[in-house]
């Protein structure tokens, strides 16, 4: 018992038959409706999950995210910051003008 459909039937007699216009153009046509489809089906999805994600946001609580909120400096530890920038940058400057020791390859 055989439940083939005509489209079916239609697309395999097309595809023994592709070197013919006729088939090719079926088989064109089918090959078309399938990538729209695709692209309709994908374009859908990411929509949709796109939503989903916006809407999500809000309910997420920021003690399961596993960000906790970060506390501000006070003067002396932006300061200290600031004097760590600042010896690295000294440090830059003095590895810059520094001659570079390379062995003679020879």
């Amino acid at each position: 018992m055989r439940f083939d459909t005509d489209i079916q039937v239609k697309l395999k007699d097309a595809y023994a038959a592709r070197h013919e216009p006729e088939a090719i153009r079926l088989l064109a046509r089918a090959y078309w409706a399938f990538l729209i489809l695709g692209l309709t089906f994908t374009v859908i999805t990411v929509i949709s999950y796109g939503v989903w994600e916006f809407f999500r946001m809000p309910t997420v609580d920021a003690g399961t995210s596993g960000m906790r909120p970060q506390t501000a400096f006070t003067r002396a530890q932006l300061q200290e910051l600031l004097d760590k920038f600042d010896a690295r940058a000294e440090k830059f400057q003095e590895r810059m003008t520094a001659p570079v020791s390379a062995k003679d390859p020879s």
